[in-house]
């Protein structure tokens, strides 16, 4: 994916964008969403990466300004007094290139896209700059997280920014509470602009009446979090009643993933007796060609904040069997764009076998989950209201 040329030649806002990794997955590819939408709205984005990769590629034939400028992430899966230390350490001597940086630029207001760093909140109290925080993550739940400064002073630092940006309603809470804390929004993610949905829903229509086994698809990191392993568990007990049953696994370990997770999980099917049903496709950049390949999608995780592949599979018009939990419980419209389960893989396999059972009901939950999709995932929808909430902290609303 990459990142369309602005088309508004308005003068506006100059925004500076610092994104955790430089991978194609939901945070990144949320944020070339969001750059594509506010080009509209006249904001000349620049981004902050901490190192080479994909990203930097599609971001620079998009036309968009990019400085690779290393920093430490404020959390750890291990939280010692040293490595708190140490990252803090590296970080003040690293906030000098990133404060020249945004300085030549000429940066109106700094954007971080995670909640796993403060570089952007430092380099913006340097620089005298407004500051907003884009929360994607939960931390300790779904990546197993621990902020440096513990969880109480790091969400007190949260509520230091000019605007905090949460990616779901679950997310929000489990940041503040009950509080209500100026400048907090629910923005959901946008997966695609409007001319994208019309064309992946003919690629749907275009696909009906095909003969093929019934397919399932889960798409994600190899994490255990992620619950791959649960997939094909339930999918063997699937296909003990159904045999003429598919389950695509789209995704690879990557740099955040767990490669023993992996291996894992690629020994698990011939374990089970279905390794001759049970395809890893590894990473591909856009997951629109395995939803298309499928007849429903899966969401096996059981802390995701949004869940980007749960929104795009419904842009694809595919219904979704999630876990009833964080915002896959906000995203699923129970019985009417897919299912919502509770409990381990025979909970999970029961859902499916609705659907294998009853395809017509599946086609169904696809297009009523393409509908509210449309309405509430779109790039020009999300960017809208980003660009609102930019526009508010800048006083230009």
């Amino acid at each position: 994916m990459s990142v369309r040329p602005p088309t508004d030649p308005r003068p506006g806002a100059r925004v500076a964008f610092i994104t955790h990794y430089t991978e194609l997955y939901g945070a990144n590819l949320s944020l070339l969403n969001l750059i594509e939408g506010l080009s509209g709205h006249g904001v000349r984005a620049h981004v902050i990466c901490p190192e080479s990769g994909d990203l930097l590629g599609a971001l620079e034939r998009g036309g968009v300004p990019v400085a690779v400028l290393p920093f430490e992430w404020w959390v750890s899966t291990d939280r010692t007094a040293d490595g708190v230390a140490r990252r803090a350490l590296r970080n003040v001597r690293r906030l000098r290139a990133v404060a020249a940086q945004l300085r030549e630029w000429g940066t109106d207001l700094v954007y971080s896209n995670s909640s796993v760093f403060a570089i952007g909140a430092m380099a913006a109290a340097e620089l005298d700059l407004p500051h907003v925080w884009h929360l994607r993550e939960f931390g300790d739940r779904d990546y197993d997280l621990w902020p440096d400064l513990g969880p109480s002073l790091s969400r007190l630092v949260f509520r230091t920014a000019d605007a905090t940006v949460f990616v779901s309603h679950a997310l929000k809470q489990a940041f503040l509470g009950n509080r209500k804390v100026r400048n907090s929004h629910v923005i959901y993610n946008g997966v695609g602009n409007e001319a994208t949905f019309a064309e992946r829903r003919r690629a749907a229509d275009a696909l009906r009446g095909r003969r093929q086994p019934f397919t399932f698809v889960l798409v994600g990191r190899f994490r255990e979090s992620k619950g791959q392993a649960i997939a094909i568990r339930a999918f063997a007990r699937l296909a003990e009643r159904f045999p003429d049953t598919r389950l695509l696994l789209v995704g690879g370990s990557g740099a955040t993933g767990d490669q023993a997770y992996f291996d894992e999980c690629r020994a698990l099917p011939a374990r089970l007796g279905v390794a001759d049903r049970v395809e890893f496709w590894g990473y591909i950049p856009d997951p629109e060609r395995a939803f298309l390949a499928a007849d429903a999608a899966l969401m096996c995780s059981r802390n995701e904040a949004m869940g980007r592949v749960t929104a795009e599979a419904m842009s694809v018009c595919r219904p979704v069997i999630g876990y009833d939990s964080g915002g896959t419980s906000e995203l699923i419209a129970p019985d009417r764009t897919g299912f919502l389960y509770k409990g381990g893989p025979d909970a999970l396999a029961g859902c499916m076998a609705r659907y294998v059972a009853d395809p017509a009901l599946a086609r169904a939950h696809g297009e009523a989950g393409w509908e509210l999709a449309r309405s509430r995932h779109t790039t020009e929808g999300y960017a809208a209201q980003i660009h609102a909430v930019i526009a508010g902290v800048l006083g230009r609303g």
